[in-house]
């Protein structure tokens, strides 16, 4: 070969060889940088998922027709079983797999009948407005009885009642000191309560439900005709709530008839049984409800985004799709129940899988114990340490500003880099203080951090389990911003490298 060829040879060879190293480098920067940028490519999913809630929202469609079609979901009724049933074909419709009816079950049922009252004595022509509680018995028939004050705080002041109480109708204390209306959407007493926070030292739950126990049987065994209590709300609304006691024997055989009074008619009662003798207060009841013997077969319903790495790993995004009977049941909890599926179809819907799997429950027997997530908790022991999160959605309309968990310190890093997106949309507070009485708790107790969708009151305090519970309540726009909110979020914890961590302080 001539050296020319040889020497053109080598050069080509050499430039081949640069060229090579070239592109070489040029893809392993390249593939660092794609790297690099992996975040990136999260926040321009968390805004696709922010701008996708703002056109063709369904919250609105599903919530009216819950509240106006399907109405009132009280827990064992065949109102709350067309729900499920809507909210699985819902479910369907967006995209979501393995959608089922998971089944629970309760003792018994119940049935609200009318409740009627009026004062006999002093003879001055007041009906009074009443709400029973909840799986509590009528009156069977029309009742008389004088008022008498109850003001008793623990078990050892029911003494001084006893022998006293026969034939009586008693008030339940003293009437409530209630939030002004002017602050009635600020900080303060608990979301769903419009009673002033009590000054007095508080009774741990477990304290005041053995109180509750020892009170009732006390009552029952002194011949007590019927229980009046204060309402605690502005405007002459009613509230209700109330549960099942038991798998044991029915409510029934051991409570006595017990009704939430309208507050302003509770003060008048107050004012006039206070008189000092021989003026007396008396009063005529009626109460008609209705037992439905059980067990009853209710359902938790389901659908699922089957994650694409980690599939048995899960995020559960939930509400309670039961509510009270006095209104529609639409702040309570008709919004959460929009919220969640409107987050699924935009999840569904976005193009993107999560690494593990979103499951998205709509719990039932929320409002008589949390009975619902409290069965998904048993049926589903094995997976809880596979599961990441529960963030459930339950006060009302108001936007989300922050999220509320039971401690874990350790998620607070964490979530403040993921979810910093959010605070373009006004979601400040990533890891906010929790409270229970929601379907997160028995997650939480279970070991699965559970944090609740922590809201504006934004009309919750007035409305909450009262006649006011209705459509007029609701808040496009900030329902819209808590479908954003969820969908981040669940994106985000389900796409991190590891679950969320269990520590607690």
């Amino acid at each position: 070969m001539p050296v020319l060829s040889r020497n053109y040879s080598a050069r080509v060879t050499v430039q081949r060889t640069c060229r090579l190293a070239v592109v070489l480098v040029v893809a392993f920067m390249t593939g660092s940088l794609v790297q690099a940028q992996a975040p990136d490519d999260a926040v321009v999913l968390d805004r696709k998922l922010i701008a996708g809630a703002k056109t063709g929202s369904e919250i609105v469609i599903n919530l009216t027709y819950l509240s106006d079609v399907i109405g009132p979901r009280l827990t064992g009724s065949a109102a709350l079983k067309r729900a499920n049933e809507w909210a699985a074909s819902k479910m369907k419709e967006y995209g979501l797999v393995n959608v089922r009816q998971e089944a629970w079950t309760m003792p018994e049922g119940w049935q609200r009948g009318t409740a009627t009252g009026r004062i006999l004595e002093p003879d001055n022509g007041r009906s009074l407005s009443l709400a029973s509680l909840g799986w509590h018995p009528g009156t069977n028939g029309k009742v008389q009885g004088d008022v008498v004050i109850l003001k008793a705080r623990k078990a050892t002041d029911l003494a001084a009642y006893k022998g006293k109480l026969k034939g009586a109708i008693v008030l339940d204390g003293s009437p409530r000191p209630l939030i002004a209306l002017a602050d009635a959407d600020k900080p303060g007493a608990r979301p769903g309560s419009g009673v002033a926070p009590d000054r007095v030292p508080r009774l741990t739950p477990e304290e005041a439900a053995a109180f509750a126990r020892e009170r009732r049987e006390f009552l029952h065994h002194e011949g007590v005709i019927a229980v009046l209590l204060d309402s605690g709300k502005h405007h002459g609304l009613l509230v209700t709530s109330g549960g099942w006691t038991g798998t044991d024997r029915p409510s029934a055989s051991n409570r006595l008839p017990t009704l939430f009074v309208a507050h302003e008619h509770y003060a008048l009662l107050y004012r006039l049984a206070s008189r000092p003798a021989p003026a007396r207060t008396r009063v005529e009841l009626e109460v008609s409800n209705k037992f439905v013997p059980g067990p009853l077969v209710v359902h938790n319903t389901i659908g699922e985004i089957r994650g694409k790495e980690k599939p048995d790993e899960f995020v559960v995004i939930g509400a309670h799709l039961d509510s009270w009977d006095l209104g529609q049941g639409t702040l309570d909890n008709g919004t959460g129940t929009a919220v969640v599926l409107e987050t699924a179809r935009l999840l569904a819907r976005c193009g993107t899988a999560p690494k593990r799997t979103i499951r998205f429950v709509l719990f039932t027997g929320e409002e008589q114990g949390l009975h619902g997530s409290k069965a998904y908790i048993a049926k589903h022991k094995d997976e809880l340490p596979k599961t990441s999160a529960c963030i459930v959605h339950d006060t009302g309309t108001g936007k989300v500003i922050g999220l509320g968990w039971f401690g874990r310190p350790a998620l607070k890093p964490i979530l403040e880099a993921e979810l910093a997106t959010l605070k373009e949309i006004g979601f400040t507070q990533p890891h906010a203080r929790g409270f229970g009485g929601s379907d997160h708790a028995p997650f939480d107790r279970a070991g699965v951090p559970g944090a609740h969708a922590l809201q504006e009151i934004a009309g919750y305090r007035f409305a909450h389990h009262t006649q006011a519970d209705t459509l007029e309540m609701v808040r496009q726009d900030d329902l819209v911003q808590g479908a954003q909110v969820l969908a981040v979020s669940a994106m985000r914890i389900a796409n991190l490298p590891k679950l969320l961590p269990r520590e607690k302080r």
